[in-house]
């Protein structure tokens, strides 16, 4: 008879490893964490570098082309602070004695790689080009392809608008239809049945110099009453282009603003108005417009809202964040297009008003200043980049084109345009600067207030000095 003997009783180890507290550096970034001791290195190292990578390296490091990092042989080693000499990644911490509190270095290091077999030429050339050039991503190629358009569509504004191909006009006009629909029909296609937004937006935007051009083409010959005409015809193809395409409406709605409102002034023109009555209007309108833009109610939320609530009165869906932000979104860049399109004609009608006479007069230029000088002051009013830039850049541009004018004038206008243009260069710079002085920041918004109101209030009057209303009533 066998005896089985008693089993003593054994002693529960856990499966967990020994921790231990340790400090990792990596670049500018230190990271207390807790490591077991019994893992390899080299399955550490990863998870240390995810964790102590800032998120700009992180982004740059990462990509999901293939090709994006070929070029990027570098191998991360854990190493202590105070000891360039790497641990091994075939052992542990508790290998290399590493203890409580020790500080350990992560860093990257070249490793001697092979150079690459490729297959083709054009395999290799693609290889070396991603890896030579890491900026040069989809989205590069896909702005450079926006640009490609419209750098097509300004060469076909040459073509129509050249003396050149006068001969041959007619069939230049028929060609920039059809490839003014062309455009058109790819904008729909990318954004109705490819979601494509940014796509269709830069294609839809192409036709509208296209179709400017055509339209001067075929009807400045008529006048006065022609260029309105053309005028009627793109606010028509802008609000045609919107609803075909669906997307893109600044451009669009920016368009439509300024050819509205300058061929309201072009109309007036021709009905027997002077030209600088008309210009000193259209300028003194559009710019005094910009003030009550901030006042519009250009959000669609309460338009999608009664649409859902007469679909489904019983069950009303409260819309998501990405809706409201959607719905934020097209509300800002409204504003920056109707911005845009007021500054514009401010601009056109400053440019009527000095224009209207064969010398330059100084009430001229003083209403083309004021009425830049009002339109980069309304810039502060704005929040968003948007809509700043609908107001700055237009501003900028007639203060430029003003004193380029004036340069060509009597004594002393060419000073004070020079003097013009270094006095708004050097506040151009002072605020670029950002002086971090918290006295210094307060007395701008004051004296920029106190300036807009005053400009604002003498807008009025200098536009009937421009046009000689003081000189009737007998005020000299």
């Amino acid at each position: 008879m066998t005896a089985i003997p008693q089993t003593a009783p054994g002693k529960l180890i856990s499966a967990a490893s020994e921790q231990v507290r340790v400090s990792v550096l990596c670049n500018k970034i230190q990271a207390d964490v807790v490591l077991p001791l019994d893992v390899p290195i080299a399955a550490l190292t990863p998870k240390l570098v995810k964790l102590t990578l800032d998120d700009a390296d992180a982004q740059s490091g990462a990509s999901d082309d293939p090709f994006a990092n070929e070029a990027k042989h570098n191998v991360w080693v854990l190493s202590r602070f105070d000891d360039s000499t790497p641990l091994s990644p075939a052992g542990t911490l508790r290998d290399a004695d590493i203890t409580e509190g020790t500080l350990l270095r992560l860093t990257a290091r070249r490793a001697l790689t092979p150079p690459t077999l490729h297959d083709d030429v054009v395999d290799a050339a693609a290889r070396l080009n991603k890896s030579g050039h890491p900026a040069w991503d989809a989205a590069a190629a896909r702005w450079m392809t926006f640009l490609g358009v419209h750098l097509a569509s300004a060469v076909w504004v040459y073509f129509l608008l050249a003396d050149v191909f006068a001969a041959n006009r007619a069939a230049m006009v028929g060609l920039s239809l059809a490839v003014a629909s062309v455009l058109t029909g790819a904008a729909t296609l990318a954004h109705r049945s490819y979601q494509q937004p940014d796509a269709a937006t830069a294609l839809g935007w192409a036709v509208l110099p296209i179709a400017a051009a055509v339209a001067w083409v075929g009807l400045h010959g008529l006048g006065g009453y022609g260029w309105a005409a053309g005028c009627a015809v793109m606010v028509a193809l802008s609000v045609m282009l919107l609803r075909i395409i669906g997307t893109g409406h600044w451009g669009y709605l920016a368009v439509g603003t300024a050819f509205g409102l300058t061929g309201i002034s072009v109309t007036t023109w021709t009905a027997g108005l002077r030209a600088d009555l008309a210009g000193a209007g259209l300028a003194s309108v559009a710019t005094l417009g910009c003030l009550a833009v901030h006042k519009l109610d250009v959000r669609r939320s309460r338009v999608h809202a009664s649409r859902h609530h007469s679909a489904s009165d019983d069950v009303t869906i409260p819309p998501g964040a990405e809706h409201i932000w959607a719905d934020l979104r097209a509300a800002t860049l409204t504003r920056s297009a109707i911005y845009t399109g007021l500054a514009v004609s401010a601009g056109l009608g400053t440019l009527a008003v000095l224009g209207s006479t064969a010398a330059l007069r100084w009430p001229a230029l003083i209403f083309a200043l004021s009425c830049a000088a009002a339109l980069g002051l309304y810039s502060r009013r704005p929040v968003t980049a948007e809509e700043k830039s609908g107001l700055v850049i237009p501003a900028a541009a007639v203060a430029v084109l003003s004193c380029s004018q004036a340069h060509a004038a009597s004594p002393p206008m060419p000073l004070i345009a020079w003097l013009v243009l270094l006095t708004t260069t050097m506040v151009v710079v002072l605020i670029g600067l950002n002086t971090p002085a918290r006295k210094l920041r307060a007395w701008p918004k004051t004296v920029s207030a106190y300036l807009t109101y005053l400009i604002t209030a003498a807008l009025i009057p200098l536009a009937i000095w421009v046009v000689g209303g003081y000189e009737r009533l007998g005020i000299r």
